[in-house]
């Protein structure tokens, strides 16, 4: 298998049960927290950082990790809200301990100090396409930074699925640049032409990995439009590249990688009045 990106039907059911309250928080958000399921894991994202990863284990213990810039000498780094702690990335709570810890002032505080140190502006472009296209029926962000055993640490930036009719979905391919980005001097061309190919000759691993990352989002709350509980996905494989801000440097570098790709799709947004 190239990609798996889903529960066991045994820990999808634990995580459903333990981390219904951060699930109301995360909606709550409209974005700006996301919860993104990984290979039997999930890591909590922060304005597209990661917050915090967290691994079920066994007899109901969970295993938290979380950056030492993020964690060390916050309110929540304190031995009443956690069983023990080797270290930042070492923090094993019981499935009781959850709701003390990710309560949402510990959040918003590890959120804070992300905000000071991991600003990116790209990110923050990132997000927003996030927040502001979310509960759409016709296009779906299902997943960012995505990665395979087949990459070799290579990460796409968003994957989206783009309705074709009912419950029938297309992967598109999605590459973030700043419109000042010297990538799209023909980089990212290639970069994406990479990431699109490689899904299109492992479509059949990445088709069922993502019906099923949508079928268990949806179980657990996280996903309310689309409102089918199962899609099919389906080909061809798009890609687009989306451009922000810095209209002036952006349209002379896009304009040339369209002469030179003309059938590259890009989609640029200006913060034009």
């Amino acid at each position: 298998m190239t990609i798996k990106r889903y529960f066991s039907e045994e820990n999808l059911v634990r995580v459903k049960k333990d981390f219904n309250f951060l699930v109301n928080i995360i909606d709550k958000s409209y974005g700006e927290f996301d919860f993104s399921i990984r290979d039997n894991y999930f890591n909590i994202y922060y304005k597209g950082n990661s917050l915090a990863k967290v691994e079920p284990k066994g007899n109901h213990f969970y295993k938290i990790s979380i950056n030492t810039k993020f964690f060390d000498k916050t309110k929540v780094d304190n031995k009443e809200f956690y069983t023990s702690k080797k270290d930042s990335n070492n923090i094993i709570l019981t499935d009781k301990q959850l709701g003390r810890f990710f309560q949402k002032k510990h959040l918003i505080e590890i959120a804070s100090r992300i905000k000071k140190v991991n600003y990116g502006e790209e990110i923050d472009f990132e997000q927003s396409l996030i927040t502001d296209n979310f509960c759409r029926e016709d296009f779906v962000f299902i997943d960012r930074q995505v990665t395979d055993n087949k990459l070799k640490r290579k990460r796409l930036d968003l994957l989206a699925l783009k309705q074709v009719k009912g419950n029938q979905y297309k992967f598109v391919v999605s590459e973030v640049k700043l419109g000042n980005n010297r990538e799209l001097n023909g980089t990212v061309a290639s970069q994406l032409k990479g990431y699109v190919d490689h899904i299109k000759k492992n479509f059949k691993d990445y088709k069922e990995c993502y019906e099923k990352h949508f079928e268990q989002k949806r179980k657990l709350g996280l996903i309310k439009k689309p409102t089918f509980d199962n899609i099919n996905i389906v080909e061809p494989v798009e890609g687009i590249i989306l451009v922000g801000g810095y209209s002036g440097i952006a349209s002379g570098q896009i304009n040339k990688l369209k002469s030179n790709y003309p059938n590259l799709e890009v989609r640029q947004f200006t913060n034009e009045i």
